[in-house]
């Protein structure tokens, strides 16, 4: 079981570099939850197969979320929906960051944020047992698919399939490839390769939560090596596979 996330706010500039972590419990809504601290902070363009509810606990955390800088203070946050290209930004001070991985539109995210808000404000500290709770407090009726429809069906429209080159991509929709790149990059947002490497890095994030071996996930999600899945995970989520499949 995760242990306790913040009991105190850190002094600034203690840790220049970001610490991601991240943590599961069978028998709860949510999927994962990660915590960010540090001032290395910055992400390159990813997005997840989940909801992200982002709760900054200290700090400033930024985004970049379709070319739109999204700014979060010490006890606000955001939602950023599965399939949603976004990055971070690295900051002048610490920051510490909860990071709720969820369900695509299984839960009411703002009211969501406002219980977090005011269970931080009045304690200033969250547990798992606080967490989990105040999720399920908050679930919605219907959950909608694993995957936005909306980014799905856009990706099957543009022939969009890993593994394939963009060439074989345009041809089979009748696109030029630049002109394929173009309606891909402004319907899904972000160019082909840079998308379909961010659906295999997803794949073997779920491999690796149910516990595969690192080296069956790169085979298996189509990377040369392990080596090769650990150079490109890390730089999209911030931590090897092995401490995240460890988590």
């Amino acid at each position: 079981m995760p242990s306790l996330l913040l009991s105190t706010i850190p002094r600034p500039v203690q840790n220049r570099n970001g610490t991601w972590e991240y943590s599961r419990q069978t028998g709860s809504d949510i999927v994962e939850f990660g915590t960010v601290r540090g001032c290395d902070v910055a992400l390159p363009p990813h997005f997840h197969d989940d909801d992200q509810v982002t709760f900054v606990l200290s700090g400033r955390r930024r985004f970049v979320i379709r070319d739109e800088v999204v700014t979060l203070s010490s006890g606000q946050g955001a939602r950023i929906p599965a399939g949603t290209p976004h990055r971070s930004l690295s900051e002048p001070y610490d920051v510490a960051c909860v990071n709720l991985y969820l369900p695509p539109g299984a839960h009411a995210a703002p009211d969501l944020m406002d219980s977090m808000a005011r269970h931080w404000r009045g304690k200033g500290r969250f547990d798992w047992r606080d967490l989990r709770a105040m999720v399920e407090d908050h679930r919605c009726v219907a959950a909608r698919s694993p995957r936005p429809t909306t980014e799905r069906t856009t990706t099957e429209r543009l022939g969009g399939e890993a593994w394939e080159s963009v060439r074989q991509a345009a041809q089979r929709v009748g696109l030029s490839r630049e002109g394929y790149t173009r309606r891909f990059k402004r319907d899904c947002g972000l160019p082909p390769h840079a998308f379909w490497l961010l659906e295999k890095l997803n794949d073997a994030r779920r491999l690796l939560r149910a516990g595969d071996s690192i080296a069956g996930v790169a085979a298996e999600t189509g990377f040369a090596d392990q080596s090769h899945l650990g150079r490109c995970f890390r730089r999209a989520f911030g931590v090897t596979p092995g401490r995240y499949r460890a988590g």
